[in-house]
This record gives C-alpha cells, sequence and structure tokens, in this order.
C-alpha cells in the first residue's frame, strides 16, 4: 500500500526500535541520512530524527506543498514472512500518516523529487510517521 498526502509543513520523526547488533547506526539512522535528518529528544529515550521538507523564506512568505509517499516493500531476495505487512505497515491515523516498518523489507519514501528506498535489516524495527502537515 502507498500512502500519499500534499504536505504544507513536514515533520517525519523515526523512532528505533530493535536494531541489529552491528547495524552501523541502524535503520533510522540509514534512512536520516538520506533525508538530511537531524536528530531530536524523542519521548521514551529512543532514537528519533526530524526534517523539515519545506523550508526558506519563500514558503515562510508564500506558503508551499510538496508531495510525500511512504511504502514498505518485500527485500528483493532473501525471506519476506507474511505478505500482507507489507499492504498493512502504513495507515493514517490521528493527524499523521504512520508506517510500522519490521526486516527484512525495504522502505521506500519520496519527498518531492527525492526517492530514497532504505534497506530494513532483519530484527530492526521503527515506526516511521509524517506529522504536523
Amino acid at each position: 500500500m502507498r500512502i500519499a498526502i500534499v504536505a504544507a509543513l513536514l515533520l517525519v520523526p523515526a523512532a528505533a526500535g530493535a536494531q541489529a547488533p552491528g547495524a552501523a547506526g541502524g535503520f533510522c539512522a540509514r534512512m536520516a541520512s538520506q533525508f538530511g535528518m537531524k536528530p531530536v529528544k524523542a519521548a521514551g529515550g529512543k532514537p528519533a530524527y526530524e526534517a523539515r521538507a519545506l523550508k526558506g523564506l519563500g514558503v515562510a512568505l508564500f506558503g508551499g506543498s510538496t508531495m510525500v509517499s511512504m511504502a514498505l516493500k518485500p527485500p528483493a531476495s532473501g525471506p519476506t514472512g507474511d505478505l500482507a505487512r507489507f499492504g498493512d505497515a502504513c495507515a493514517l491515523a490521528a493527524n499523521r500518516i504512520a508506517c510500522a516498518v519490521t526486516g527484512p523489507a525495504v522502505f521506500e519514501m519520496a519527498v518531492g523529487a527525492q526517492i530514497a528506498p532504505t534497506e530494513v535489516r532483519d530484527g530492526e524495527s521503527a515506526e516511521v510517521s509524517m506529522a504536523k502537515n
């Protein structure tokens, strides 16, 4: 299932769950590096990252929008487990889109023209959400 929304302001926090040992920062760090996300303090002490998709003086004066989509896809090779989990991973919730990300899988997020797939390794889990749109 692919969820897309036009957003005036985008904050994308990703809170990490379990991470594979030696994962070089884990899924959240790998995804955050692709979108220039900054680490933030999250409730519960879990790692979290945040980004603003729209920024600058033009947006402040005139507003703006961008297209955002998130999807969890099966890995290119290897075991996938329950295939239904890929279609059910992302859903609309109260004022936000949230994706329950568990590996092995590929999480694909697009912000405007930038599309970045991120490998979710076996044993990794996270919640990726878009809020304050």
